[in-house]
């Protein structure tokens, strides 16, 4: 298997519109598995909560996830904004499907512990959540991811989640909860 490492502290510009972020990636990174991204989207699939609320996947990279979901009254709390379990679900998202970036093809991730940090109200049209990776050890992956909400022309930060996931064999995408 060819690898690929990324540059440690190399920054990306990604565009919203006429919203420009700045990413950083962290590293180095190794690619695992060179099908990381039809994994990831192949999984996306299975996402039912994400599907029925309109999520999409934007960008896929070494270290990287992006996920977009627009508003709709079931993504709202009473108040009218985003809730914030949607926000959390969006962080989770984004930070743990950027984990299959950086694993062998027969692994995953599953979550176990996370902190989310409500930095500004998520009042908006669309958010956006960005996954990165802090460090992949031989049983948990530290990632964070950080999302925004559009507002207008204008891109703001609403939450910031350190996310800690622990490595597993791969687990059957799309069965059916038995419990």
């Amino acid at each position: 298997m060819q690898s690929q490492t990324s540059t440690t502290k190399s920054t990306k510009t990604t565009s919203t519109s006429n919203i420009t972020r700045r990413r950083t990636i962290r590293g180095p990174l190794t690619v695992q598995d060179e099908n990381f991204e039809e994994k990831i989207r192949k999984s996306f699939e299975h996402q039912g909560v994400m599907h029925a609320l309109g999520g999409t996947i934007e960008e896929i990279s070494l270290g990287y996830v992006e996920v977009h979901l627009p508003f709709s009254k079931a993504t709202q709390q009473q108040h009218g904004f985003f809730h914030g379990g949607i926000v959390a679900m969006l962080a989770d998202t984004a930070s743990g499907f950027t984990t299959y970036t950086v694993l062998p093809a027969d692994e995953e991730c599953l979550s176990a512990e996370f902190k989310v940090n409500f930095l500004y109200p998520a009042n908006g049209s669309k958010l956006i959540g960005r996954g990165g990776i802090i460090k992949v050890g031989k049983t948990l992956v530290i990632a964070e991811a950080t999302v925004s909400v559009i507002r207008g022309d204008q891109e703001i930060d609403c939450a910031y989640m350190i996310h800690t996931l622990a490595r597993t064999k791969h687990v059957k995408s799309g069965s059916e909860n038995k419990a």
